[in-house]
């Protein structure tokens, strides 16, 4: 190995190196950041938008036939977009590359998983984080009535949701190449309650 190829080999280990704990130093503010429940919005059962309803009853004739439809297949899916603000009251940036999450809906829950999604925080700002999920209601719920899931999904779709029925908890993790760092516990936001970290 000549001298310039180990001297390239150097600087792009430096190059990482320094990558990597800029990283982990934003990471370590983003998870110092102020979080708040902002809203849910864009809620949709078995893809019927139910943002202005207040229940199953007030749907019109063709999506009450899209919901029955929906229904004798065994599944029906809720989609919403939960908005999480962050404020960075730190003096330095923060960011993160995505995050685990589980998703609390009256203290049940409901989704668990990862969710690529970059988010930078400049000192001193605040951002809104929208992070969308879908639910299998029927697979979740199964112990209780058609009547009760239904109530279900369509009471988080009246006024933006009751912010204490909803919360999330995120694992944020920043990816530097093919290489992750994750912080080593949950912040959980939204809701009345802290869930148990994990």
């Amino acid at each position: 190995m000549n001298n310039a190829t180990i001297h390239k080999a150097i600087c792009t280990l430096t190059i990482l190196l320094f990558a990597a704990c800029t990283s982990v130093n934003e990471l370590v503010t983003f998870s110092k950041c102020d979080f708040s429940f902002n809203s849910v919005n864009d809620v949709r059962i078995a893809d019927i938008d139910v943002s202005r309803l207040r229940s199953y009853a007030d749907l019109s004739a063709v999506d009450a036939i899209k919901l029955v439809s929906a229904l004798s297949t065994g599944k029906l899916n809720l989609e919403l977009t939960v908005n999480v603000k962050a404020h960075n009251k730190n003096q330095t940036q923060a960011s993160l590359s995505g995050f685990d999450y589980i998703l609390w809906i009256d203290d049940a829950q409901m989704l668990e998983g990862s969710m690529e999604q970059h988010f930078e925080i400049g000192p001193g700002k605040t951002i809104n984080m929208p992070m969308h999920f879908a639910i299998d209601l029927w697979s979740v719920l199964k112990s209780e009535s058609r009547d009760k899931i239904l109530n279900f999904g369509f009471g988080l779709a009246t006024n933006n949701a009751d912010v204490s029925r909803v919360k999330i908890s995120l694992k944020p993790y920043f990816r530097v190449g093919d290489s992750i760092t994750k912080l080593p516990y949950y912040v959980t936001i939204g809701g009345d309650k802290i869930m148990p970290r994990k």
